[in-house]
């Protein structure tokens, strides 16, 4: 089962990488489930992934504590609107236009629900902070070693 879980991360990964180039994939998605895929697949990257600063940063304060500051929200929109922007101006499809708008749109309306208490406030009510989960897995590790 743990290879199974390391080739799906793989392909996740990979197929969120050519997301990249591709205007209108969503990348945040595959890597997203690539790193649940990978961190499935081993314990000690598991661990890695809980204490990175980036995960400690913008997943656990700013999605499980909701703690992303406004200028940092801003900052998320104004870097989405550049890279729709790419594609607004370069494709003359009027559908296309509107559909980016839209997208902007509906992430800018998420996020701010989101953020400010409106919207999906028991998603997260059962979430184990990080520091919970390390000292489960060093009781586990205890536990292994005996």
């Amino acid at each position: 089962m743990r290879y199974l879980y390391m080739l799906l991360g793989l392909i996740l990964f990979s197929i969120g990488t050519v997301a990249i180039w591709i205007p209108g994939l969503p990348t945040t998605g595959f890597y997203f489930f690539a790193a649940l895929c990978f961190a499935k697949s081993s314990p000690r990257l598991h661990a890695w992934l809980l204490a990175n600063k980036y995960y400690q940063r913008y997943v656990e304060e700013g999605v499980y504590q909701r703690k992303l500051s406004q200028k940092q929200r801003i900052g998320i929109y104004i870097m989405s609107a550049a890279f729709m922007a790419i594609p607004f101006f370069t494709v003359p499809k009027l559908w296309l236009r509107l559909t980016l708008i839209a997208c902007s749109a509906a992430q800018i309306i998420s996020m701010e629900g989101f953020y400010r208490g409106y919207l999906f406030n028991n998603w997260f009510r059962d979430h184990k902070p990080v520091a919970q989960v390390e000292e489960f897995e060093s009781s586990q590790d205890a536990l292994e070693q005996e």
